[in-house]
């Protein structure tokens, strides 16, 4: 209950950071493009608040543990950090030792996104083939492990 009301302010918060820093950036007339990275960047975060959420509520009103919802979070995590490196390499042209860097952490975080989408597949998979129909769970439900 309280780890849900922590959420639930940190959403808040989040939510009015967002409508702060689009206002600060309006007036101090910075670009379009940054903006927009910085509202989608706030956006992204509200929504691993939210999955969060509704993964702590299903898991207090059934006692099971869903793995599916983790791995979205961990999804939208790295596009959250994939969006992040490449709005900084638009900001400063970078050279040498710390390109090479950044395009090294582009290529693992593409990596990792192609490693949980696989693994949201095989999830998905294999609750489909334990015999459980898609209409018996909840949308967006994955298998369980009981508590």
């Amino acid at each position: 209950m309280i780890v849900g009301v922590l959420l639930l302010v940190a959403s808040v918060l989040i939510v009015v950071g967002a409508a702060y820093d689009v206002g600060v950036g309006i007036k101090d007339n910075k670009g379009a493009v940054s903006i927009a990275v910085s509202l989608l960047d706030r956006i992204l975060l509200a929504l691993i608040v939210a999955e969060l959420l509704h993964t702590l509520r299903y898991v207090v009103l059934r006692g099971e543990i869903v793995v599916e919802p983790f791995l979205f979070v961990g999804l939208i995590a790295v596009v959250r950090r994939i969006l992040i490196v490449t709005a900084g390499l638009e900001n400063q042209p970078l050279s040498g030792r710390s390109l090479t860097n950044e395009l090294l952490e582009l290529g693992l975080l593409g990596l990792l996104t192609l490693a949980l989408a696989l693994a949201i597949y095989l999830v998905r998979r294999s609750g489909e083939s334990s015999g459980s129909s898609l209409t018996e769970r909840m949308p967006g439900s994955a298998p369980t492990v009981g508590l």
